[in-house]
């Protein structure tokens, strides 16, 4: 059984970084450096990460039942670097054991997780691969960063860098958050689900089940309650169920159906990332945290119980 704060602990060893992915297929390790890795929920334990459809290996992932997600410490360069390579031997002269299902599991990483293959999506030219954590390790590394062709350290952002806006904040904070998840709407309202109902499911996703009062609790600061009505409608369409006390849970449909919701709203979010470096995401993100804790009528326990919510919803880190 995955502890919920180890796994916590060790998925906040990835930021905007550099993973290697390892499986076997008939007998033959197979190996890559990817930076598509993402967390889905503590509860249950899943983790994604993506692959070209193109790719050589793609045909040995779709046909594995087990991998491995390595994230690479500021050290190993080098080998991310190998793993990058096409043509050549990418295990040699790679420190490795043998983990379930003869997973090869690379030595001396930032974090390991050892997965088992739970779905898979396809995402355009890409295939998501959600693993199930079985196992994991980590360590005290700094994690190496990779951006634009360029590895980096991780940095902290300078107090009172960047320039002023020259244009309205509201329409930029609101065009923003409307062009990142348009198309996640547009899917989740194809699955029959309203902007509340994906709003409520995505916090049964990230916080597992809660009464009626405990999900509109969550939803508070989003100005959206969600009804009896609400509920009935999607425990009819198999999306949730209701135990005898009170608490709402997601089916097997409804944990799909949004975690296919979530790996389209992470491959979006990735796309949108490629424009900045590491440090100016972090920068976006601490700017971004310090509005929210200072803008009038939020007291702490609202700006939490709001960054709670938009974590399930913009698919953030897991809190």
């Amino acid at each position: 059984m995955i502890d919920a704060k180890s796994l916590r602990n060790a998925l906040g060893n990835f930021a905007t970084g550099v993973t290697i992915v390892t499986t076997c297929h008939d007998g033959r390790k197979i190996g890559l450096t990817a930076n598509s890795f993402n967390s889905v929920s503590l509860d249950p334990p899943l983790v994604l990460w993506s692959l070209a459809k193109k790719s050589s290996n793609i045909d040995a992932f779709m046909n594995v039942d087990a991998f491995a997600v390595h994230i690479l410490g500021a050290d190993q360069e080098a080998l991310s670097n190998q793993f990058a390579t096409p043509g050549i031997d990418k295990f040699e002269g790679v420190d490795i054991k043998t983990g379930a299902a003869d997973v090869p599991l690379l030595r001396d990483c930032a974090a390991r997780f050892e997965c088992r293959t739970a779905y898979r999506y396809d995402g355009g030219d890409h295939i998501i691969f959600v693993g199930e954590v079985l196992d994991l390790e980590q360590s005290e590394k700094e994690p190496l960063l990779f951006h634009r062709g360029k590895y980096a350290r991780k940095t902290m952002p300078k107090a009172g860098d960047g320039a002023e806006n020259a244009r309205d904040l509201n329409y930029l904070v609101a065009r923003a958050y409307f062009m990142l998840t348009d198309g996640v709407r547009e899917q989740a309202a194809e699955k029959g689900l309203s902007q509340v109902d994906h709003y409520a499911l995505s916090v049964l996703l990230k916080g597992g089940p809660a009464t009626l009062s405990e999900v509109n609790g969550m939803l508070g600061t989003s100005g959206w309650q969600w009804t009896d009505a609400d509920l009935q409608r999607q425990a009819n369409a198999g999306l949730v169920q209701v135990a005898d006390d009170g608490n709402v849970a997601l089916t097997k449909s409804g944990r799909e159906t949004m975690i296919g919701l979530f790996a389209q709203a992470k491959a979006v979010e990735a796309d949108a990332q490629k424009a900045f470096s590491p440090d100016e995401l972090d920068q976006l993100r601490s700017l971004l945290s310090q509005l929210l804790e200072t803008l009038d009528g939020q007291d702490a326990k609202s700006t939490a119980q709001h960054l709670e919510v938009m974590n399930a919803l913009q698919a953030d880190q897991p809190a």
